[in-house]
């Protein structure tokens, strides 16, 4: 797989993600929460605003250096798999034990096909 398709993907994903944080999370809160407590609502509200900018920049870095040399596009997709490696094992550890979080599989099942393009495209760089 060339490694442009991979980070095009990874990139357009996480734009696209970021924009989700920065302009649908007050829609989303109700889903996400096990709870009617504002101020919980209010914190994962503020803290998604938090993210957008490093979603952001995570997508930009891989849309902007897709025509990189080959070496430089596998440290690009090395560090997005190590980071996203944390990520779900945040996910799959702490959110799942979270009574206050409504977490489940299906909800990051985007991340995961991306995560496994990632794999895939650093696996197979060409």
């Amino acid at each position: 797989m060339k490694t442009k398709i991979s980070l095009s993907i990874i990139g357009v994903f996480n734009v696209l993600m970021s924009l989700v944080m920065a302009f649908a999370i007050k829609d989303m809160i109700p889903t996400m929460l096990n709870t009617e407590v504002q101020e919980a609502a209010r914190m994962v509200e503020i803290m998604h605003y938090g993210l957008f900018p490093a979603i952001l920049i995570i997508g930009l870095i891989c849309i902007l250096c897709r025509n990189a040399s080959l070496q430089t596009a596998k440290k690009i997709l090395l560090s997005y798999i190590i980071g996203t490696t944390i990520l779900m094992f945040v996910f799959f550890t702490i959110f799942t034990n979270e009574p206050l979080m409504s977490f489940s599989v299906e909800m990051v099942i985007p991340d995961i096909i991306v995560y496994l393009v990632s794999i895939i495209g650093f696996i197979k760089a060409k």
